[in-house]
C-alpha cells in the first residue's frame, strides 16, 4: 500500500482506538445504567420529570429532573454504548479495507498478470540518468543565482537532504524519487510575461524525451482565501505563458490536514512516464 495512504489509515485507526479506550473508561463510571430505560413527563409548569426502569421490567419508578445524577448516567451510558458500537464498526471497516487493498500502480498490476498480458514498463534508461545528472547540475547552478524561496518555512527534510516545507512535499519528493525521476525542488521558473519568477514545487525532467521540463505543484490549503487567490493567479500565469495543465504542469491537491489522495500521485507519475 502507498506509504501516505497507509500512514493516514494507521493514524485514523489510532484515533478510533484511543476514542474507544476513552469511552470504555467513561462507561465504567456508568456501569449498570446502560441496562436502564427512561421516559419523561412534562408538567404544565414546563418542567420535565424522568422515570426509569430496568430493561425487561414493567414498572417505571420516579427518578427526578434532568439534573438528577442517575438520569445523567443513564443518558451517558446509552450515548457511550452507541459511540463504542460505531467506533467498532469503523475500525472493522478500515481493517478490512487495508487487508483487501490492491495497489493500482503499473508495477503491481504487472506483477499480478500472466506474462502474456504484462505491459512493457522499463525502468529509467541509462541515457535519462546520464542526461538528467547534467541537467540537474546546470539547473542547480541556475537556482543558486536566485534568492531562496522562504527558507524559514522549510522545516522538513527528504531522504537525500533536501529541505522542503511540508510533510506532504516530503511524500511527493520520495514518490518521484522512487519513480526514478530527476527532480529539483523549487527551481525558479522565469516566464515570458516579465513578471517575477515563480517557484514550482517540483521541476522534473521528462523521461520520455529527456528534454521537456514538467512542473508539479502541491496545492494544500484551498480552504484559505488568500491561498486560493494566490493559487488562481499562479495557474493563470502558467496558462498565459503556454503551459497546459495535465500535459507539462500538474497539480496535486491535499487538504488542510496535509493528506493527499494516493491515486492522484499514481496518476501524475503515470502521466509523466507517458503511460
Amino acid at each position: 500500500m502507498d506509504a501516505e495512504l497507509n500512514r493516514r489509515l494507521d493514524y485514523e485507526l489510532k484515533l478510533l482506538k484511543d476514542d474507544r479506550a476513552r469511552y470504555t473508561r467513561l462507561l465504567e463510571n456508568c456501569r449498570g445504567f446502560e441496562n436502564m430505560c427512561i421516559r419523561s413527563s412534562k408538567r404544565p409548569n414546563g418542567r420535565e420529570y424522568y422515570y426509569a426502569r430496568w430493561k425487561g421490567a414493567k414498572q417505571y419508578k420516579y427518578v427526578g429532573t434532568r439534573s438528577h445524577p442517575d438520569v445523567k448516567r443513564i443518558c451517558d451510558a446509552h450515548f457511550l454504548k452507541e459511540a463504542i458500537k460505531r467506533i467498532d464498526n469503523n475500525i472493522k471497516m478500515i481493517e478490512k479495507f487495508m487487508e483487501g487493498y490492491l495497489e493500482v500502480d503499473p508495477y503491481s498490476i504487472n506483477a499480478a498478470l500472466r506474462k502474456l498480458f504484462r505491459r512493457s514498463i522499463a525502468p529509467a534508461s541509462q541515457a535519462y540518468q546520464v542526461e538528467g545528472a547534467k541537467w540537474k547540475k546546470e539547473k542547480l547552478a541556475f537556482q543558486a543565482t536566485f534568492p531562496e524561496n522562504y527558507p524559514e518555512h522549510k522545516t522538513e527534510q527528504t531522504s537525500d537532504g533536501v529541505w522542503v516545507k511540508t510533510v506532504s512535499e516530503v511524500v511527493l519528493y520520495e514518490r518521484f524519487k522512487a519513480a526514478g525521476f530527476v527532480q529539483i525542488y523549487e527551481l525558479p521558473l522565469v516566464l515570458n510575461d516579465y513578471g517575477p519568477a515563480i517557484y514550482p514545487d517540483f521541476s522534473i525532467l521528462s523521461p520520455v524525451d529527456i528534454k521537456t521540463v514538467i512542473y508539479v505543484e502541491y496545492v494544500g490549503r484551498l480552504d484559505l482565501q488568500k491561498y486560493r487567490d494566490d493559487f488562481a493567479r499562479k495557474v493563470d500565469r502558467y496558462i498565459s505563458n503556454g503551459y497546459i495543465p495535465g500535459v507539462n504542469v500538474f497539480f496535486i491537491y491535499g487538504n488542510k490536514e496535509g493528506h493527499i489522495d494516493s491515486l492522484q500521485i499514481n496518476k501524475v507519475i503515470a502521466d509523466i512516464r507517458g503511460f
